[in-house]
């Protein structure tokens, strides 16, 4: 969730007595769908905001957002469903938030959110296909979890998506260990995360710099702190490009004559390394997945 203060948009319309008669106290949820939209998708002539990337959020995170009951956020979730301000994806981790005309970005043109692939640089947190196939999930009707989880057998794209979300908050929740404070990070620290994960950092390495930059970090006065993980970032990549500038290495292979004149064994460096071990358990998971539907 947002840590700190930061401005975002939102319309005068929202103040008319209808808006207030319908949403009540869940204007709360409401706003915070609308400071937390990462991006816009057109759909069906509506554009919908995209809460946290699609990231599925817990009932128990909210609770800690809003220092409210269970009860009570369901209670918002249910107001806000009825009356159209937003719409509830429930996945097996979380529910998956999507809020109707958020004009978060209301400068950029509906081209903009038709095709990832057409101009990827408008829409910095979605980078590849695999977020256009998880958003349209967000914008449809609300599913169950069953549903949810078939859909996600069933396309290998979503589960390379799930297997970068499942990164991202690795590395997320380890940061808000060493920050002591909050359950989550910002919308822009988490597609600084998830920018980091797709770009190939490893976990280890980043939350191993966390814990350097935090170790390291000599506060001025007492409320000079890391608070967000942007500070950490430019690290990332500094230790991240020194790895890559090391001697490659060679791949093992078995001891067989070579032809005089044969090309020598190929050196692949630790970056396409690490690429072929993300194939390699992206094949075992679908592996794993067709035995389990027999």
């Amino acid at each position: 969730m947002p840590e700190g203060s930061y401005p975002f948009p939102t319309y005068s319309g929202l103040l008319e007595p209808r808006h207030y008669k319908q949403i009540g106290t869940a204007i709360w949820l409401f706003l915070w769908c609308i400071s937390s939209t990462t991006a816009e998708k057109e759909k069906d002539g509506t554009v919908w905001g995209i809460v946290l990337g699609n990231k599925p959020i817990r009932i128990n995170e909210l609770e800690e957002t809003f220092e409210v009951s269970n009860r009570t956020i369901r209670s918002w979730i249910k107001t806000l469903e009825d009356h159209g301000y937003i719409r509830v994806t429930r996945a097996p981790y979380g529910l998956i938030f999507s809020v109707r005309n958020s004009k978060k970005y209301q400068n950029r043109s509906a081209e903009n959110f038709q095709s990832l692939e057409g101009d990827r640089q408008n829409i910095a947190t979605l980078d590849s296909s695999d977020r256009q196939n998880i958003a349209d999930l967000a914008a449809e009707n609300c599913r169950s979890n069953k549903d949810i989880t078939e859909i996600y057998n069933a396309s290998s794209s979503a589960s390379d998506e799930e297997h970068i979300l499942n990164q991202v908050s690795q590395i997320e929740k380890h940061f808000c260990q060493r920050r002591g404070k909050g359950f989550s990070v910002s919308p822009s620290d988490f597609s600084e995360i998830r920018q980091m994960v797709v770009d190939g950092l490893p976990v280890d390495l980043v939350n191993r710099v966390v814990d350097e930059s935090f170790d390291s970090y000599k506060p001025k006065h007492k409320r000079d702190e890391i608070r967000s993980i942007t500070y950490c970032v430019p690290r990332c990549y500094d230790e991240w490009t020194k790895l890559q500038q090391e001697e490659p290495i060679t791949v093992a292979v078995p001891h067989v004559p070579v032809a005089i004149g044969s090309p020598s064994p190929q050196r692949i460096t630790k970056q396409q390394q690490e690429i072929d071990d993300l194939d390699r358990w992206i094949r075992e998971e679908e592996a794993r997945e067709q035995a389990g539907s027999r």
